[in-house]
């Protein structure tokens, strides 16, 4: 009689054991998976950083002249020069 309730001490413990195994290989599984995505939307946080700089590192570089000056006004004054025409629309594409 104590050997069977040993044998079936010994089988819920491996059982219970097994589970808990499991179910742990199945979290870190999930965690991974979770941090392997944020690792995956950091690295394209960091490549747009990086095409960022320099394209602001190539904007340092360029020459300060009358195309500067007047590619500047355009894009962050939102001027335009006296012979240019600016057509307006109202259509919502």
């Amino acid at each position: 009689m104590n050997s069977w309730k040993n044998s079936v001490m010994f089988r819920a413990t491996l059982l219970i054991l097994v589970l808990f195994s499991i179910i742990m290989i199945v979290h870190l599984q999930l965690e991974y998976n979770s941090l392997r995505a944020k690792r995956d939307a950091l690295e394209a946080q960091v490549s747009a950083a990086e095409d960022r700089v320099e394209a602001l590192n190539s904007a340092l570089e360029t020459p300060f002249d009358d195309e500067y000056i007047i590619r500047v006004a355009r894009e962050k004054l939102n001027l335009r020069l006296p012979e240019e025409i600016v057509f307006y629309n109202d259509l919502n594409h």
